[in-house]
């Protein structure tokens, strides 16, 4: 019953949106896909005894955060980037998440500079630091399992 009530809420939700919100749709699809990887990196760093005593909540987000492999984004006038001229809706694709991995690429994660940053920049590093936080208080001296 939960499971038709959050699907009935989503189709009224989805019904709502128009051609220029789909672009929402994709990117909390990869919002999606990131956090997943996000809890993955940290579930590898928590099995790690050692890695963990030694890593702050604030340290091991950090580490677990990671920006998208590419983000689309349209032009909404036309311009010219260097000698090329592109017209109004040309689709550019960035590639962030190899910048990202790069020396001052932090802000890449959630292109915290740019007039198209991330809403999550707050809250997604604040939710893997509680995460964080509330496993290693819940840790067990031995025998752990981090398999389910």
């Amino acid at each position: 019953m939960v499971v038709c009530q959050r699907q009935s809420q989503t189709r009224e939700a989805s019904a709502c949106w128009d051609d220029d919100d789909l672009s929402a749709v994709n990117a909390i699809g990869i919002a999606v896909h990131n956090v997943v990887k996000s809890f993955r990196h940290m579930r590898l760093l928590y099995a790690n005894v050692e890695v963990r005593s030694g890593l702050s909540a604030g340290a091991a987000a950090e580490q677990c955060l990671f920006a998208p492999v590419s983000v689309y984004r349209r032009a909404v006038a036309a311009g010219r980037l260097g000698d090329c001229s592109y017209s109004r809706d040309s689709l550019f694709v960035l590639s962030i998440g190899e910048a990202a991995r790069q020396a001052e690429g932090r802000s890449l994660v959630f292109m915290e500079d740019s007039w198209s940053r991330c809403p999550a920049n707050v809250w997604a590093p604040a939710m893997l630091q509680g995460v964080w936080s509330r496993a290693c208080v819940l840790a067990k001296p031995h025998g752990e399992n981090l398999s389910g």
